[in-house]
């Protein structure tokens, strides 16, 4: 797909106006280290790390918000705007958005640049962040963008939800409760703009940015939840027991997605690859987000349906019954290498592995993905039949007993496993 394509894919579906508050906020997230799917080592040792890569990516969103901004300066309406702002866009704010593309065009001009040199150090990406930091607050066009983006993704909320929320009490859990849904509706809202791009076939490295505004906005309702949520007075223990647990959910499922999937995103050269490590990290997200309204939601009626909120819903049941299908195929397929040991074999179980971890995979605890990858990475150490063997027994033993706590799993009750029945 060509520039120009990319360019009128996305609109369709994302307004112009929201899509540049959508850039806007994400950058300003860019430049906190705290937001970035770092490894424990480049944390760790950030002065002496090159953002080369990541200076190139805010040239990139840069790029696209001086596109946008062309066609919010030609009239396009901002979402969830009122008054002035609403009926003429920001087409009456010239001087305004002339500047705020000014804005861009600069720190464009600064990152060029920096792209100049070898390597670009931790201070001098931090200058650049603040310079367009600085630049924003001060910009009034870019303060009724960011504004009116927040409103349109505040707006998104479902009305069964709101209605539900306003319903519980005592009242200040019902504020609570929908304080929770909106900011899960702000971030479900994220992660469809990075599904439409992936559909578009945007430049997808350019949405690591979008990427850390996720992971800030879900610590920030994480520490909503621990630090004001749990604390209301008068909540029954079963509303503070949905609470926490949903917390820890995130919490997990954030550390596959950040901690997994994305760490260096930045540095993969292969669009396949690309591809792969952003679409698994949105979808977990995805997955966890929705789960997590559902099951808070159920927690206060149970005769709500997930399906009627997402169309996308899938329940952990639905995901719980193909994890143990396809856990049970590996299964089969180590017992059968294990018996008969050789080359052949052993690559047809590394396939398998491959294939599990880009599908069903995701639906295992974080921890069973360290040992899973442990064992691919034996196996294609492994010299000689013995070695190989060995291994192979090791995690044939291993598979058999992952695969009993999966179908302990609650939700797996009233599914007895039927080994005829799964392939």
């Amino acid at each position: 797909m060509n520039e120009q394509s990319r360019h009128l894919t996305l609109p369709e579906a994302f307004p112009p106006a929201l899509e540049l508050a959508v850039w806007l906020r994400a950058l300003q997230s860019f430049f906190d280290p705290a937001n970035h799917p770092f490894a424990d080592a480049e944390r760790a040792a950030l002065g002496e790390r090159n953002f080369k890569c990541e200076t190139g990516v805010a040239r990139d969103a840069l790029v696209r918000c001086l596109h946008l901004l062309g066609s919010v300066a030609r009239g396009e309406p901002l979402p969830g705007a009122s008054g002035e702002a609403a009926a003429l866009g920001l087409s009456g704010a010239k001087e305004s958005l002339g500047d705020l593309g000014d804005v861009f065009k600069d720190v464009c001009r600064l990152c060029d640049a920096l792209l100049e040199s070898q390597a670009v150090g931790f201070a001098a990406w931090s200058s650049l962040g603040s310079l367009l930091e600085r630049e924003l607050r001060r910009s009034d066009a870019a303060g009724l963008i960011l504004a009116a983006g927040q409103a349109a993704g505040a707006g998104e909320l479902q009305e069964s939800l709101a209605i539900l929320a306003h319903g519980l009490t005592p009242d200040d859990l019902g504020e609570d409760v929908l304080e929770i849904f909106r900011a899960f509706s702000r971030l479900l809202s994220r992660l469809r703009f990075v599904e439409l791009s992936l559909r578009a076939d945007e430049q997808l490295k350019r949405l690591l940015p979008v990427f850390t505004l996720v992971h800030e906005e879900t610590r920030a309702l994480l520490d909503f939840i621990e630090g004001r949520a749990l604390r209301v007075e008068g909540v029954g223990s079963g509303a503070s027991e949905t609470l926490d647990a949903t917390a820890y959910a995130v919490r997990m499922e954030m550390r596959k997605a950040f901690a997994h999937e994305l760490t260096g995103l930045c540095s993969v050269r292969q669009p396949p690859q690309i591809f792969a490590k952003v679409e698994n990290a949105a979808g977990l997200l995805r997955d966890c987000y929705q789960q997590s309204v559902v099951g808070l939601a159920q927690s206060f009626d149970p005769a709500l349906d997930g399906g009627a909120l997402f169309r996308s819903f899938r329940t952990k049941l639905e995901q719980s019954l193909e994890l143990r299908r396809e856990l049970w195929r590996l299964v089969r397929l180590v017992r059968e290498a294990s018996a008969d040991v050789g080359a052949a074999k052993a690559a047809r179980v590394l396939e398998a592995l491959t294939a599990f971890g880009e599908g069903a995979q995701s639906h295992l605890m974080y921890k069973d993905w360290e040992s899973l990858e442990r064992f691919a990475e034996e196996l294609e150490a492994a010299r000689g039949a013995g070695e190989l063997s060995r291994t192979l027994h090791r995690f044939e033993a291993y598979l058999e007993t992952l695969f009993g706590q999966v179908g302990m799993r609650a939700v797996l009750a009233g599914h007895p496993f039927d080994p005829n029945q799964e392939g």
